[in-house]
């Protein structure tokens, strides 16, 4: 994969747009999608099998969850306004000339004012790929749910 591609599929903090729930594009709507085509007309039958499966009362929930997820509209912090607004960091790599965090001499640093959760996962993020390449980081990452961590410790 090229360098071009890498960069639409991660941010420049290093989390996974393409497994992100909100990517437009992404894994988790092209899924979402393929289940309610799947599922289409599905809502009777629910309706009718919850005398035995009392959860699939809650189908209609569930349809309405998988419509949202189907209607993801992220393209990104490098094309656009990503789900992290006051997030500095597309800036900041942009106007450095990186493409990703590790890349800067000054990583890490207090760009990334992230919660607790996410600065550990953009830290694990940003060595893995400082360890293997972004590409490779990507390739590694890609079928893995984007809420787990990367599977490495930052040194």
């Amino acid at each position: 994969m090229n360098r071009t591609i890498t960069k639409k599929r991660l941010a420049p903090c290093g989390l996974v747009c393409y497994t992100c729930a909100a990517a437009k594009g992404g894994v988790v709507q092209q899924h979402s999608r393929q289940l309610l085509a799947s599922l289409a007309s599905f809502e009777p039958f629910a309706e009718m099998m919850s005398a035995y499966e009392p959860i699939l009362k809650k189908y209609p929930d569930f349809r309405e969850v998988l419509e949202l997820l189907g209607r993801a509209s992220c393209e990104g912090c490098r094309d656009g306004v990503g789900k992290f607004p006051g997030c500095g960091i597309a800036s900041c790599i942009k106007e450095k000339g990186f493409d990703f965090c590790f890349e800067c001499p000054s990583f890490p640093c207090t760009e990334a004012d992230f919660e607790p959760l996410l600065k550990t996962k953009w830290l694990k993020a940003n060595h893995r790929m400082k360890q293997i390449g972004p590409e490779a980081y990507f390739e590694e990452m890609k079928d893995r749910s984007h809420y787990e961590a990367p599977r490495s410790d930052p040194d």
